[in-house]
């Protein structure tokens, strides 16, 4: 058995506060130990103030944070709910979080893609003037546009870092997968094969830094892993309730 956490153990599955305006006797905090759980930092925290997911740095553990306000004429009321995560609840969460950071590293690798087209036109198409002016447009929109997002992502992926980094293991753990039914499984030809363990491996080695450190952008190479983006789509998929 591992030792208990000594952040979690001190928080029951359900603490909750109350605070009563010009009344302080009535108040009841939460424990000190909700202070030590993170606010898990994510695109959709629009206010964090009514409604967050905390994340016990010792543990993992997940946690509901709900604030709520009733007005009173002999005087307003506070109240805080902190609930545990339940191993399903944690679960769909993380992967729910998983699913935006692949939706925003797609983005990037299809903006990327998009402006490798526009430059391989400018090389090979033998465009007019106009034709030529209009690419390199599209191109470098194309590249700001992929520079813009990847610095969202290395923002998110950096914090999570710090606040919860299970959302970026549960990420990278499915690429991982992923490619490693690559590698173990290759079609084609012996140097197509070749080809494809050894791309699917070293991305497979990318993935595995992300959560803690490394890149924060890694681009997936679907002309190598034909279906990748389907099994990874399955891997992160939410459960189904019957």
């Amino acid at each position: 058995m591992p030792d208990p956490c000594s952040i979690c153990s001190l928080l029951k599955d359900v603490q909750t506060s109350f605070y009563k305006y010009a009344a302080p006797e009535y108040d009841i905090p939460l424990p000190p130990a909700a202070a030590r759980l993170a606010i898990v930092l994510t695109p959709d925290l629009h206010d964090p103030e009514v409604y967050h997911v905390r994340c016990c740095p010792e543990c993992g553990t997940l946690y509901t944070y709900r604030f709520s306000y009733e007005y009173h004429t002999n005087g307003s009321e506070d109240e805080e709910e902190l609930s545990r995560m339940s191993p399903a609840e944690a679960g769909a969460y993380l992967r729910a979080q998983a699913r935006a950071l692949e939706a925003l590293r797609r983005d990037i690798d299809a903006l990327e893609s998009n402006a490798g087209q526009w430059a391989d036109y400018l090389d090979r198409g033998h465009p007019s003037l106009a034709e030529a002016e209009a690419a390199r447009a599209a191109m470098d929109g194309a590249m700001e546009n992929a520079q813009r997002s990847r610095e969202q992502l290395r923002g998110q992926v950096e914090a999570l870092r710090t606040t919860c980094p299970g959302i970026l293991t549960t990420w990278a753990a499915a690429h991982v997968r992923v490619c490693n039914a690559y590698v173990d499984t290759p079609t084609g030809s012996d140097e197509h094969t070749r080809t494809v363990r050894y791309v699917a491996r070293t991305t497979a080695e990318a993935w595995e830094r992300l959560p803690y450190e490394g890149e924060t952008f890694i681009s997936v190479a679907g002309i190598w892993m034909e279906g990748y983006d389907e099994r990874l789509d399955a891997e992160l998929a939410p459960d189904v309730t019957p």
